[in-house]
């Protein structure tokens, strides 16, 4: 009988606990598929306490809804595998879902050692034990170093009678890695069902509870290559901070304003932390396989993230990240005023007519004095001589010229020869003037498209003293010989490294071609430059416009976050306030639309040098053959002289 009883209390405490495992399997198991499903994972590792044949049965399940998952048992967790092998991500399976079991698996021993398991490409499942209530102490004792983007939820049995019923739910994370920051735990589940109502994790982590973090700026750009315009003072955090939000007649740093302009309420507004600002003189460039500047104190991590705009380039890629890409374009270009066509200048007098014209116009008066002389001849009976020659020449070059003549032609002929010369003279006349004028108001103007074209013009070249500026010139002068040769005969001799002011003030003198940013020059531009010169105003840029971004550290935690405040930012059009109060835009011509004084156009010396020329080898040779004939009169006497003595 005692036999009996034993037998009949086994099988029942045998089958209670076997409808405990089950009842706990599919709780498991629910929760699980829900936590896959909702994270849209499709890939995922499970170290769970199941059987070989619950393991199978999940596995099906899972199959069927395309879930690829793995088993790992216990003594694998713990012995030393390869990690990167075993937690591997791919473009195609970019998140990773890892569901731990603690209530089999833990060991007091255990630590994690990989940092990186904590990023948000891997989305943890931790299901604790009804008795592990200390989330601090666990995440301590494993080593779970966490941050603002890490996906780790632990999830808390509620039991009845040993059977799970239902789940307690949290969400951890920090809002920095340790020691920095404070561990946030927000229950999941408080409300809306089990996995409440986060739309986004960003959604509830956008407050950084008054975080300091470590940010860098370029504090003084200016003389970094030349040192005639920079200083070595740094300035505190309060003084850099006041100077960003000056806004002054100079535009100096304009970039670096407006990028402060947007991190400003982007970090103490919206995400709630405090900046500790830290300067540097360089965007960040590759020096004797070194990064300088920006980029290498992220690397060092002296700093979390950049608060000034850097252009998107691929050397940068593999060392550092960027975030809220932003609508300010980096093109800096060589600005100038047209220059005037130094050809036209001196062939002015000869421009309005083609060279066939020109030989047709002498044919013309060549002909005319031929027929003139002749019909003369017979008139008076006058024989050819040199005077005779010289008034034909003196007619009809005076009636060529809208002038008379002392000359009285007695005969029709040379009275119809005379008026038909002064018809073709007053015609010709119209068109001669007439072009000169419109070419005065119409310049011809140089067009340089290249800078093969600009090294050939003779125009005096600047840069402006700001280290991206003469980086980018310096770079592209390697690629481009002509670019090259500016630089070394044009700029470094004279050392043309420039404030912006003091190019734009050369480039309104003209015959004067400056590299700078336009998005500062151009508010310079706006202030002194007169209607006329604005529509003088010409570009050559060396490439496309470039992209530009906030620099992050490499895998950083804050990039995702830093997006979604830059894109309220956009959306409430605070952006694009900002971008039209620092980003200056090209002046538009409106003196071509109206005449007014300034948009006539004076002549210059050097458009009437070719007459002075003209006139003083008319003076010259009209000086040597008045000596001449002196000399041959004197001659002429004392030979005469001579010989009446002799006589």
């Amino acid at each position: 009988m005692d036999y009996i009883n034993v037998v009949l209390l086994f099988l029942v405490t045998y089958t209670i606990s076997t409808s405990q495992l089950d009842s706990n399997f599919d709780a498991q198991y629910k929760l699980m598929d829900q936590f896959l499903t909702i994270k849209n994972l499709d890939t995922a590792h499970l170290y769970t306490c199941w059987s070989q044949s619950d393991r199978i049965k999940a596995m099906k399940k899972f199959n069927e809804k395309k879930i690829a998952v793995t088993y790992r048992n216990k003594e694998d967790f713990y012995g030393n595998f390869n990690l990167n092998d075993l937690f591997t991500i791919t473009v195609y399976s970019p998140l990773l879902g890892i569901i731990v079991d603690w209530s089999c698996n833990d060991d007091p021993l255990f630590k994690f050692s990989a940092s990186w398991l904590w990023s948000a490409s891997y989305h943890w499942l931790m299901m604790m034990s009804e008795k592990s209530n200390n989330i601090q102490s666990f995440l301590t004792s494993k080593n779970v170093n966490l941050t603002i983007s890490s996906e780790i939820l632990l999830a808390y049995p509620i039991m009845m009678d040993g059977i799970i019923t239902n789940w307690h739910i949290f969400d951890i994370y920090r809002t920095a890695f340790e020691p920095r920051g404070k561990l946030m735990i927000d229950v999941v589940n408080k409300t809306l069902g089990m996995w409440g109502n986060r739309l986004w994790k960003f959604d509830k982590r956008s407050n950084l509870e008054n975080l300091t973090l470590n940010v860098v700026t370029v504090g003084n750009p200016y003389g970094t290559l030349t040192k005639k315009n920079g200083t070595d003072i740094k300035p505190s955090s309060e003084e850099l901070v006041k100077y960003l939000k000056t806004f002054n007649l100079d535009r100096l740093n304009s970039v670096q304003k407006f990028s402060f302009a947007i991190m400003d309420p982007l970090t103490r507004i919206l995400l709630n932390m405090t900046l500790k600002i830290e300067t540097t003189n360089s965007w960040g460039y590759k020096v004797n396989n070194k990064w300088d500047g920006i980029v290498g104190m992220l690397m060092s991590g002296e700093a979390d993230f950049s608060i000034s705009l850097n252009a998107l380039r691929s050397e940068r890629y593999d060392v550092v990240d960027y975030s809220a890409i932003s609508t300010w374009k980096h093109l800096p270009c060589f600005i100038f005023r047209h220059p005037r066509s130094s050809t036209a200048s001196t062939n002015i007098f000869l421009r309005p007519f083609e060279t066939t014209v020109w030989l047709s116009i002498i044919c013309v008066v060549v002909l005319s004095g031929f027929v003139y002389c002749t019909i003369m001849h017979y008139e008076s009976n006058q024989t050819f001589s040199p005077r005779v020659l010289s008034d034909i020449v003196l007619l009809k070059i005076g009636t060529l010229c809208q002038q008379g003549t002392v000359m009285e032609p007695t005969k029709l002929s040379n009275r119809l020869i005379v008026l038909l010369m002064f018809v073709f003279s007053l015609v010709t006349y119209q068109f001669y003037s007439s072009s000169i004028v419109s070419g005065l108001l119409r310049p011809t103007v140089m067009n340089i498209d290249s800078v093969q074209k600009l090294e050939e013009s003779g125009l005096d070249v600047g840069v402006e003293d700001f280290n991206v500026i003469t980086k980018v010139i310096e770079v592209y002068g390697e690629m481009n010989p002509f670019l090259k040769k500016i630089i070394d005969s044009k700029i470094k001799p004279k050392s043309e490294y420039l404030l912006a002011k003091d190019g734009v003030k050369k480039i309104k003198k003209g015959h004067y071609a400056f590299f700078t940013d336009p998005a500062t020059s151009y508010w310079l531009i706006n202030d002194i430059f007169t209607e006329k010169e604005k529509c003088d105003l010409s570009e050559l840029a060396l490439h496309r416009p470039e992209t530009t971004g906030y620099l992050v550290q490499k895998n950083s935690p804050y990039r995702k976050l830093i997006n979604y405040a830059n894109c309220i930012l956009w959306e409430t059009g605070l952006m694009q306030r900002e971008l039209s109060i620092w980003h200056a835009e090209k002046p538009k011509c409106t003196a071509g639309k109206t005449t007014t004084e300034e948009s006539l156009v004076s002549v210059e010396i050097k458009d009437v040098a070719s007459l002075i020329a003209f006139l003083i080898i008319g003076f010259i040779g009209s000086f040597a053959i008045l000596v001449l004939e002196i000399i041959i009169h004197r001659h002429k006497t004392h030979t005469t002289a001579i010989l009446v003595k002799n006589n």
